[in-house]
């Protein structure tokens, strides 16, 4: 990163510039980067073990509008949402009729963990077209 300046009143002018674009920034890389994760969360549903039926798993994952600094990427909560049943598979759960624990079959922490460079990737390239550097 190279900034070149005359006077301290342009470093000010810039400073106080960048502190201002920082809300709406931060919210626009953290939509970047949501929308990163949430699209490669759809491609990895059904390629760790899931069988893909309706459909309805993979359209179920959604990325939450950014509300203090965070937002959120998954399903909606409750259990008569669809896809209500991707948390079971992630973790694992307990079959009562078999009467036994069904293995996770995960599909969001390896989506995530893959993802985690590409998704400061796209933070960085928002930072960087909105202060003006790209």
């Amino acid at each position: 990163m190279k900034l070149e300046f005359d006077g301290i009143d342009q470093l000010i002018a810039e400073i106080d510039r960048i502190e201002g674009l920082t809300d709406d920034l931060k919210n626009k890389a953290l939509i970047a980067g949501g929308d990163l994760l949430r699209d490669r969360m759809k491609e990895e549903v059904y390629a760790n073990g899931l069988h893909r039926l309706s459909g309805e798993g993979q359209e179920s994952l959604i990325r939450t509008e950014p509300k203090d600094g965070e937002l959120f990427v998954g399903t909606q909560g409750g259990k008569k949402q669809p896809g209500f049943y991707l948390y079971m598979h992630e973790f694992g759960f307990y079959n009562v009729r078999a009467k036994r624990f069904v293995a996770p079959r995960p599909f969001a922490s390896i989506a995530y963990e893959n993802s985690k460079d590409d998704i400061l990737n796209a933070y960085v390239d928002e930072f960087r077209k909105g202060i003006g550097m790209s």
